[in-house]
């Protein structure tokens, strides 16, 4: 059974085409599972509490790593620099390379992966699932933060990677 196309004009359509206006910075959820890694990119991150540490991301619940990353007991968020495009990339298309020495990615004990280009990596538990629409909205309580190499975020807007621009030294 095929689904049919819905209209450019239905109030889904346009909510998705007014996201695309909000630029935000793009992150990587990953976890480990006994066949691997398993990864998407997340442009929903959001700090939830300083204290006690906590940030949230969501998931479509259809997503081939929802339900791993949702269930886990243990989460790498990793924020992305603008170096780290073509990893974002990579994590974007469907069958491509993840995880790969190449792209700067190690192991972090317990399996989880860390991507050694990147500015921030944080480790947590998830804390709640919560149902949300198609989506699952994760709470995460954060366990640990490490910072690596300080250079510019890797922003997502309008379906493209962006830099932005280095500030002037005052």
């Amino acid at each position: 059974m095929s689904v049919a196309p819905e209209p450019a004009d239905s109030l889904n359509a346009r909510f998705r085409s007014g996201f695309r206006q909000h630029a935000a910075g793009l992150s990587l959820v990953a976890c480990a599972t006994a066949e691997g890694p398993v990864g998407l990119t997340a442009s929903s991150l959001a700090s939830v509490s300083a204290t006690p540490p906590m940030l949230s991301f969501s998931v479509l619940r259809s997503g081939s790593a929802s339900a791993a990353l949702a269930s886990s007991e243990l989460l790498s968020v990793t924020i992305l620099g603008e170096d780290d495009r073509e990893v974002a990339a990579a994590f974007a298309r469907h069958g491509a390379e993840r995880f790969t020495a190449d792209q700067g990615w190690a192991e972090r004990e317990g399996g989880l992966p860390v991507l050694k280009t990147a500015p921030v990596t944080m480790w947590g538990r998830p804390a709640r699932v919560l149902p949300a629409g198609e989506s699952w909205l994760v709470l995460v309580e954060v366990t640990d933060v490490e910072f690596g190499p300080s250079y510019g975020p890797l922003v997502y807007w309008n379906r493209t990677y962006h830099r932005l621009p280095r500030p002037n030294p005052s």
